[in-house]
């Protein structure tokens, strides 16, 4: 083979081998995240410990009959309230071991293994669904476990694109802080370190709705409170079923202070004959962005 020919063959393997290498690092850098699928049952997460990587993602199903809520421990996610047959899927984008319970049935629990290195600085909350006017802890800690490192606290509240600063902190032993906040609304919070790290939380509020037992003069009275008026919008009285389920029996319109006066009459016409719980329910539709739905407590009634 001539001078030339030899030329020609090397650049041919060159640019073969450039090829290849191109297809290598595209189909490494464009391969596709895996989805772990977990069935929310009766009494139980199915599986109840899933292990996975680091930007994957883990979708629950409730295919249950009743409404369920997956919450993490720490408040690094937490899903809306899943009726029957509806999803949540949630992305682990960085490793570490993920425990979460049921907000509505908190003896069922769960755990997410995800492979892959740990955050930086890391963030959790005392309590990640809350009623309106309840104060959660923050706290988190860098992983040089230094005192004296600079952390940034910021919040976005729900319906806002920017981020505001809520407070600059100074970690102490161990690098650990802490902080403590009322949400108004559903707000994520996110510890930002160095510019480098960041990781975040979502705490989910829910109106406060307080049913005191009926009045010397016959009347329950209750008020639906959070940080807007809601004047005008349906809660709705509850009966708890012999099937133990919460049936909607009667539109409630709320008045001017978001309240309602409703007399003991009212309340046994809209029940049958025998003993049963009745309750107070607001739903996210008529709280509008930022609430959850919210439910008060119960009282007794007993028609004869």
């Amino acid at each position: 083979m001539t001078t030339e020919g030899v030329s020609t063959m090397r650049r041919l393997f060159l640019g073969l081998t450039a090829v290849v290498a191109f297809v290598f690092v595209t189909s490494a850098a464009s391969a596709p995240t895996a989805t772990v699928a977990v069935s929310i049952k009766r009494s139980a997460f199915s599986p109840a410990s899933v292990t996975i990587n680091a930007n994957d993602v883990v979708t629950w199903k409730n295919t249950d009959t009743i409404d369920h809520q997956v919450v993490a421990n720490g408040g690094s996610f937490a899903s809306p309230i899943l009726g029957a047959g509806k999803t949540y899927s949630h992305t682990f984008k960085s490793g570490g071991t993920f425990r979460y319970h049921d907000g509505l049935h908190p003896s069922i629990k769960g755990t997410v293994v995800v492979k892959g290195p740990p955050p930086q600085v890391t963030l959790v909350t005392s309590a990640a669904v809350v009623k309106y006017g309840t104060p959660v802890t923050l706290t988190g800690a860098v992983s040089n476990k230094k005192a004296g490192e600079t952390v940034t606290l910021v919040q976005l509240p729900a319906g806002q694109t920017t981020k505001e600063v809520l407070a600059t902190l100074q970690t102490t032993t161990n690098g650990v802080f802490s902080f403590s906040v009322t949400p108004q609304l559903n707000t994520t919070y996110q510890a930002q370190w160095k510019n480098l790290s960041e990781s975040s939380v979502i705490v989910q509020v829910a109106p406060m709705i307080k049913l005191p037992f009926v009045s010397k003069s016959g009347y329950f009275h209750f008020y639906v409170t959070a940080g807007r008026s809601f004047a005008g919008k349906i809660a709705f009285l509850q009966r708890f079923t012999l099937a133990h389920q919460w049936v909607n029996i009667r539109q409630l319109p709320l008045g001017s202070k978001s309240g309602r006066i409703m007399s003991l009459k009212f309340v046994r016409a809209s029940v049958p004959r025998g003993r049963w719980s009745v309750r107070i329910f607001f739903p996210a539709t008529e709280a509008g962005d930022g609430y959850m739905d919210s439910a008060s407590g119960t009282q007794p009634i007993v028609k004869h």
